[in-house]
């Protein structure tokens, strides 16, 4: 059964998006989405009404992001140019009166007006909306996060500037209204009793003596130019009839009497639906532009000295600020790759996704998203943390995995169901859903960046005891009669959680081989120890593939596949997504680490995958009944390692494209990813599914990082770094991403080597030769140029022909140009 304020919220939201010709209401984007095509049907194992499931926003959320790098909140922006702060009650969003008409034109509303919305630059976190009426005014919005004060608080500052678009003289009110409801939602409330996100505004109240808003017991925006008019509304009678919300409204007011009601305060303790309004009158004509600034404190402020510290800077200097330091570390630090310019797109999404990594570091824990996900897993900061190190973040990636996984690192002397607790790295969510995956991915995670860092930083000797050695032994001592890792929920887009999965299996297998490879390193006597329990789970999981492969042959399958785990015998579904980790990241291919067989099966799993799953990108019907756009770009990857660098680029490109979605001419997301992005919104509603979804946070940081690791693997990779250290130079790079001129680039780019590589690779179509310029590599490492133009005729540096293996030339160590001429 709904709860009053669910019930009275969606009601509230229907009603005024049904009646929007009438009096026009602002209805967030994502509730205009449920009611484009609604549907009773909801998840009812998480939520116990409609509505419940409704003000949750579980369906679709998409949204734009602004923040400060390694700090803990960050701001949301809505397809309108909504503001919420994630942790605050409030939403900030700004409109059109013309009072001698009555007219109200909200940027939410198809009707209104057009919406514009983008990145003020890929490298700046700033999201500018520009919003242009019939009438021919325009307000452009610029939104964006800095720190202020000698404590370096957190503080969203957004800035209004109107215009005339003809010349011709325009006035009216530019209005900013405060809202409960905001891009992601209203209140989640589910069946475990969390309320993660609840934006009940049950007190509002402005203070214009401080031009600022109190919102419930917090702060909310403060004006910088005091508003002429102002209105706070709420439900003084304790009205349980939804129109009242809509007749007692500051829109209401502006279009029946063209004024507000100039009350300061209101209550609302039946619904938590309060709302503000506030008016500035502007008047503008050729080349004037009338602008306010506000700032939104999303910090912990309180009393007078931090009100003037909210104000004390200048907003030009914020903003100049903001600039120069994104600028300076996204420009200036860091890997810089340099891609043609049919694929320059490629090199701005990949400055933004670093952008949004830094920003959902929360004092350097990297969390997968700004609401739902804003926590600590150790299975996504793996990857987010090896992409870090790789692309230039190091010190994002050392303090997450040097401080804050040893706080993950259990020590008790209790169980977790059917495993010991001390060994095992894991907070709440990998003890209460079994995620028996994260010891391994620890492990790899801090191998590898051991590797990166190099043996001078001694990373991994200030680790391995407990840290490394104790679970690694967790991993030989806590696994089930047949040798494998318990059944469990290791990530949800692998099936259910009664049943075990390879995917935890090839993780420990990860693991235990960077385990034993770092004791070598370190020369701690456990060596003989820790790669005897990696032969054995690489064992008990090569003979449990055989023996499933050997059962699906048995019963008649004719394709190959390797299930999501043993329990799922002839199991032909999405779940199988799970065997791309074998390639990516995992490269247990390097080296037939579970053996040729099983590397042919795990081959074939990926063609078997593209043959059922991949419409444009991965769909996963099986458990989220979404396409899936990082579970793509691990597959696009696979490929890449696998040697399939045309899938991979079909791949890449639908992600890519996925990464700015629209619907009915509104762009639903500026370059970021959901875990889940909804067939109704891939399809603009050509596509929607009966059964029910849910959608993840966006922008997913694990999605940012598999976009980062597989742009810095298409320019170079690094392959067996144990046995024959080689790089493969350019494998990803295809062939009609190329012109004349445009050369591919990367300068001193981190290594698992731990010593910077870079290489400059010109094509000369005409002459059909590719020249390769080596800048640095580390000493005795040899590479691989797999060229993708045609049929390698001959290879050459320093006058001496270098050997060729079909499209592969092999380049020895030491090597500073070589030229390869082809058919």
């Amino acid at each position: 059964m709904a709860q009053t304020h669910e019930w009275m919220f969606y009601e509230v939201m229907w009603r005024g998006w049904a009646g929007r010709a009438r009096v026009p209401y602002p209805v967030p984007w994502w509730a205009q989405q449920a009611f484009r095509r609604w549907s009773d049907d909801f998840d009812a194992f998480t939520y116990e009404s409609k509505e419940a499931a409704f003000a949750s926003n579980a369906l679709y959320r998409y949204w734009h992001m602004v923040g400060v790098k390694d700090h803990r909140q960050e701001s949301l922006v809505g397809q309108a140019g909504e503001v919420e702060p994630v942790y605050d009650k409030y939403c900030l969003s700004f409109f059109l009166h013309d009072p001698a008409t009555g007219v109200l034109r909200l940027p939410q509303l198809p009707d209104g007006g057009s919406v514009e919305q983008r990145m003020e630059a890929p490298h700046l976190p700033v999201v500018l909306t520009t919003f242009r009426t019939a009438e021919g005014v325009e307000f452009v919005q610029r939104t964006f996060a800095t720190a202020v004060g000698a404590r370096q608080r957190d503080l969203a500052v957004t800035r209004v500037t109107v215009r005339s678009l003809t010349g011709q003289p325009r006035e009216g009110l530019l209005c900013a209204a405060v809202m409960p409801a905001g891009p992601s939602g209203f209140q989640r409330h589910d069946r475990n009793g969390r309320q993660i996100t609840d934006r009940r505004l049950t007190f509002l109240r402005h203070l214009p003596d401080e031009q600022r808003v109190e919102t419930n017991s917090g702060w909310g925006p403060v004006f910088d130019t005091p508003p002429e008019q102002y209105g706070v509304y709420g439900n003084a009678d304790f009205s349980f009839d939804p129109d009242s919300y809509l007749t007692h409204s500051a829109f209401h007011d502006l279009v029946t009497g063209g004024k507000l009601n100039g009350a300061l305060e209101a209550q609302d303790q039946v619904a938590g639906l309060c709302s503000a309004v506030f008016a500035w009158p502007f008047r503008v004509a050729q080349d004037e532009v009338f602008e306010i600034d506000v700032r939104l404190p999303v910090d912990l402020y309180s009393g007078s000295a931090d009100l003037a510290e909210v104000k004390a800077t200048p907003v030009d200097e914020l903003e100049s600020a903001n600039r120069d330091f994104w600028t300076t570390k996204l420009l200036g630090q860091g890997v810089q790759p340099q891609l043609p310019r049919p694929v320059g797109h490629l090199t701005d999404l990949f400055r933004q996704a670093r952008s949004q990594l830094l920003i959902l570091s929360d004092h350097g824990e990297i969390h997968p998203g700004p609401t739902v996900y804003d926590s600590f897993w150790i299975r996504d900061s793996s990857v987010e943390a090896t992409a870090c190190s790789l692309v230039g973040d190091s010190a994002l990636a050392e303090h997450q995995l040097g401080t804050h996984y040893p706080l993950k690192f259990n020590r008790g002397t209790g169980r977790i169901g059917p495993c010991a607790e001390y060994g095992f790295y894991g907070g709440p969510h990998e003890k209460d859903d079994r995620e028996w995956d994260s010891n391994g991915q620890a492990l790899w995670a801090i191998g590898r960046y051991d590797r990166t860092s190099g043996r001078g930083a001694s990373f991994g000797a200030k680790l391995y005891v407990p840290y490394v050695r104790d679970a690694a032994r967790w991993l030989r001592d806590n696994r089930d009669g047949h040798g494998l890792l318990h059944s469990g929920w290791s990530a949800e887009h692998l099936g259910e959680r009664d049943k075990p999965h390879y995917w935890d299996d090839l993780w420990g297998v990860a693991g235990l081989y960077e385990a034993a490879r770092l004791a070598e390193r370190v020369g701690a006597p456990e060596v003989p120890e820790l790669w005897a329990a990696f032969d054995d789970l690489k064992r008990a999981t090569a003979d449990s593939i055989r023996w499933v492969l050997g059962e699906q042959r048995a019963r008649g399958a004719w394709e190959t596949y390797i299930p999501t785990g043993p329990a799922d015998v002839g199991r032909l579904d999405s779940t199988m997504i799970g065997t791309a980790a074998y390639f990516h990241p995992l490269r247990l291919h390097m080296g037939s680490k579970l053996g040729e067989d099983v590397d042919r099966a795990a081959r074939f799993t990926l063609d078997t995958m593209y043959a059922h799953f991949v419409t444009g990108g991965y769909r996963h019907e099986a458990a989220w009944n979404a396409y899936g756009p990082y579970l793509t770009l691990q597959l696009a990857h696979a490929y890449l390692l696998a040697g399939d660098p045309a899938r991979m680029d079909a791949l890449l490109g639908w992600t890519v494209g996925a990464g700015f979605p629209q619907t009915a001419g509104r762009v639903a997301a500026l370059g970021a990813w959901n875990e889940q992005h909804a067939f109704p919104v891939a399809s603009d509603f050509a596509e929607v599914p009966y059964p029910r979804w849910y959608m993840g946070d966006i922008p997913h940081g694990w999605a940012a990082a598999e976009y980062l690791l597989l742009i810095r693997d298409i320019l170079f990779f690094e392959a067996d770094e144990d046995r024959d250290p080689h790089v493969y130079i350019a494998p990803g790079v295809r062939p009609h991403w190329m012109t004349e001129g445009d050369p591919v680039a990367v300068d001193a780019a981190p290594t698992l080597f731990g010593e910077p590589f870079g290489y400059r690779l010109t094509h000369d179509p005409g002459g059909r030769t590719v020249t390769v310029d080596i800048t640095e590599a580390p000493q005795g490492v040899r590479f691989m140029y797999p060229c993708r133009f045609g049929r390698v005729r001959a290879a050459s540096a320093g006058g001496r022909q270098l050997p060729v293996a079909g499209h592969d030339v092999h380049v020895p160590a030491g090597t500073g140009q070589f030229t390869v001429a082809y058919d």
